[in-house]
C-alpha cells in the first residue's frame, strides 16, 4: 500500500475503501475467469499473483523515481513486505468471520445443487 492507501481508514475513508473492495470484487471476477479460461489449479493462482504483484511493484519503483538503483528497489520491496504483511495480519483477525461465511456460502450451494 502507497500513502494514498492510508486514506482508507481517515476522512473519506468509507468512500475510499468501499471503491477499494469494488475493484478488489472485479479483480477477483477477472482472476476467476483466467482461472477457468486457462485451466489453473487453484494452488498455483496465489504465487502466479504474488509474482505479478512483486513485478508490477518493482516497475512501478523503476518508473516512479529519477534513478532507479538496485538498492533503492530492494528498499522498495522490503517495503512492499511490510505492507503486505500488516495485511496478512488484519486477514488473520478476520478469520473466524471469513471461515463461518465460507462454511455457510458452500452449505447453500451444495443445498442448492442437491436440489436440481
Amino acid at each position: 500500500m502507497t500513502e494514498d492507501d492510508d486514506d482508507l481508514s481517515g476522512e473519506g475513508g468509507d468512500e475510499a475503501l468501499d471503491d477499494f473492495d469494488r475493484l478488489t470484487d472485479s479483480l477477483y471476477q477477472r482472476v476467476l475467469e483466467f482461472t477457468e479460461d486457462e485451466d489453473v489449479d487453484d494452488e498455483i493462482v496465489p504465487l502466479l499473483l504474488l509474482r505479478l504483484s512483486l513485478s508490477t511493484r518493482m516497475m512501478g519503483y523503476a518508473m516512479s523515481v529519477a534513478r532507479p538503483s538496485a538498492g533503492g528497489l530492494r528498499l522498495d520491496l522490503d517495503r512492499f513486505r511490510r505492507e503486505a504483511e500488516d495485511l496478512i495480519r488484519v486477514m488473520k483477525k478476520d478469520a473466524d468471520r471469513f471461515i463461518a461465511q465460507a462454511q455457510a456460502t458452500i452449505a447453500a450451494a451444495m443445498l442448492e445443487e442437491d436440489e436440481t
